[in-house]
């Protein structure tokens, strides 16, 4: 997916994290934290930065479940002596990072979910990368469910 699917579904990942995990967080921190995340949501894709003889882009190093988790821990060991930044930024980061990781498994090239164990790619084979219809379905319905949320949350 493209930057801007990631950044919206980032956003509303995290008020679902939220949602799902403490649903009775001040809506403005919820906010805070998902504009948090929708910053972040790139942050995977570092690994195009990268020079190619060391990493290729979606390598396990960055696009696996191991990388959410090392990101809330690392996240958590840095800042859960600050609150309320930890409250906004550990659910910020791991949304963004596992987000950006569930919409790369929809496309055709997918990701090492198990990597290290494995370098197996998971795959749902829905739509290349790039595909415009595929990208723009994910920023409008992540969009209707921002809305929504913002008015009825």
């Amino acid at each position: 997916m493209k930057a801007l699917a990631h950044s919206v579904f980032a956003f509303i990942f995290c008020i679902a994290i939220f949602e799902l995990a403490i649903p009775e967080t001040n809506k403005v921190l919820v906010l805070l934290s998902s504009a948090i995340a929708l910053t972040l949501a790139s942050i995977p894709d570092i690994d195009e930065r990268m020079p190619k003889r060391l990493v290729h882009h979606r390598s396990g190093i960055s696009h696996s479940i191991f990388t959410i988790v090392v990101c809330a821990c690392v996240s958590y060991v840095l800042l859960s002596r600050y609150p309320p930044l930890d409250l906004l930024v550990i659910p910020a980061l791991t949304a963004a990072v596992a987000s950006h990781i569930l919409l790369d498994t929809l496309t055709k090239s997918g990701c090492p979910l198990l990597w290290p164990l494995s370098h197996r790619s998971f795959s749902v084979h829905l739509c290349k990368y790039d595909n415009p219809l595929a990208n723009a379905l994910v920023v409008l319905l992540s969009s209707l469910a921002i809305i929504t949320f913002i008015l009825y949350g």
